[in-house]
């Protein structure tokens, strides 16, 4: 998921976060509900005698636990993209972010280079210096698509008023 913000005249952001599909109040309700139901048929198949199902109902609610601290971390992930006249900057983290990469924005290249193979992602990337960055790891392909042309309009626009000002000063 990407949100664009136009801080000014001068900058803007983009916000990238992967697609969740529950809240952390609905993948903790999801959890509770699961016990109650695991945990019931074990106990039930525990009172007629099956005593050993209770240790695999423990090991499944674990897997179930550690399957949704996985999902939520992943999707705790933010990467911040901020264009402004003279630079272009990515932040990246999981609550708090911390700076990866910046260049000046008249080297940055935006590139969105096609999958080596037919069933891989195209990746996202923005170039400087024989360094790069890539970005949106987990958008799909449209987003992906969508964020490069946003990025490219950002950085000629920034560009196309930064050479119309030096023109218009000289």
């Amino acid at each position: 998921m990407v949100s664009k913000s136009l801080n000014s005249a001068t900058s803007c952001q983009f916000v990238i976060r992967p697609n969740r599909s529950l809240t952390p109040r609905q993948q903790k309700a999801f959890f509770a509900f699961m016990c109650v139901v695991v945990l019931g048929i074990a106990g039930a198949f525990a009172a007629r005698g099956y005593w050993p199902v209770l240790p695999f109902a423990g090991l499944e609610i674990a897997v179930l636990a550690y399957a949704l601290w996985h999902c939520a971390r992943a999707g705790a992930l933010v990467e911040v993209i901020s264009v402004a006249p003279d630079r272009i900057a990515v932040d990246k983290g999981r609550g708090r972010l911390a700076r990866v990469w910046e260049t000046p924005l008249a080297w940055a290249q935006i590139r969105l280079d096609g999958p080596g193979l037919g069933w891989y992602p195209s990746r996202l990337v923005i170039r400087s210096h024989g360094k790069e960055v890539q970005l949106g790891s987990f958008l799909n392909e449209d987003e992906r698509q969508r964020l490069a042309a946003e990025l490219r309009r950002a950085v000629t626009g920034f560009a196309v008023r930064d050479w119309h000002r030096s023109a218009s000063s000289s």
